[in-house]
């Protein structure tokens, strides 16, 4: 069977359904998955983390302004505002050019893509440490800052390469999310249907597009062009490797999956296979 790929329930669907529509042979099969973050940091006190080289001067002005924005500030929301406001007046203009030079090529206002991106990069941390720096502490909004803020709890990212067991103040974490998703498969031998996929489908999912129609490529060469007598199944994986075009080259090399091919194929009584060794049937 050919993967085409892993969806959630909603999509995998709609994709199953175009598929099905177009003669595709399609299973579905429902998946539990987990995804792996591991993340390291520097956290301790101020005082402490002022010593080290991965402290800069930004982290006190981040400081700044989370003191500033904890007092005037009830909900989450609130304080982001406050705290993005304490940073930058202009954060809110930034972001909405973000958005914007995400969708289009053109500059927007007078700040260059990358000044916009530096400064939504920053915006990121910031947020990131000042959310570390409210649970560490256990600040409440809303509520005066009081003398143990002086020399907060206070945490660092660095790279996970240059972890340190021995230094105390390094920490590693480690977040496990886990998650089902659908997997759709394709029966190889129906792979010369793709003429008949839907256009809709075509453009809305154009590399599982592309990945079928390769296979199909793959499949119909070996029909059209099929050897006569017996070969080995490394002869027949040197035929799995086709180009197609001259100026626009579509390269493709199934010969490391050529034995599920010829599986397929012989379910579909194009060939018999005999240990190693393949029989085109006339």
């Amino acid at each position: 069977m050919f993967k085409v790929g892993e969806y959630s329930e909603n999509e995998a669907k709609i994709i199953a359904g175009y598929l099905k529509d177009a003669g595709f042979k399609v299973d579905v099969k429902g998946l539990v998955v987990a995804k792996m973050d591991v993340t390291a940091s520097l956290q301790g006190k101020l005082s402490e983390m002022k010593e080290r080289d991965e402290f800069s001067l930004k982290y006190e002005r981040f400081l700044a302004a989370i003191k500033a924005a904890v007092e005037k500030a009830s909900t989450q929301e609130d304080f982001r505002d406050h705290f993005m406001g304490e940073l930058d007046p202009n954060w809110r203009e930034i972001r909405d050019s973000f958005h914007l030079l995400k969708d289009s090529s053109e500059d927007v206002d007078e700040k260059t893509p990358e000044e916009v991106g530096r400064s939504m990069a920053e915006f990121i941390l910031a947020l990131s440490f000042a959310e570390d720096v409210l649970n560490l502490n256990n600040v409440t909004l809303g509520m005066p800052i009081d003398s143990s803020f002086d020399d907060p709890v206070i945490s660092i990212p660095v790279s996970h390469n240059d972890f340190d067991l021995d230094d105390p103040l390094q920490r590693e974490r480690v977040d496990v999310d886990m998650e089902k998703v659908y997997e759709i498969t394709i029966d190889e031998a129906s792979a010369p249907f793709y003429p008949d996929i839907d256009d809709e489908f075509r453009h809305e999912y154009q590399q599982e597009f592309m990945k079928i129609m390769a296979l199909a490529k793959v499949i119909k060469y070996l029909v059209e062009q099929p050897a006569k007598g017996k070969m080995d199944i490394e002869d027949f994986a040197d035929r799995c490797v086709v180009d197609l075009g001259d100026r626009n080259v579509l390269s493709i090399d199934a010969s490391l999956v050529a034995e599920e091919i010829a599986r397929s194929l012989e379910k579909k009584g194009i060939l018999k296979m005999k240990g190693n060794t393949i029989k085109w049937k006339a």
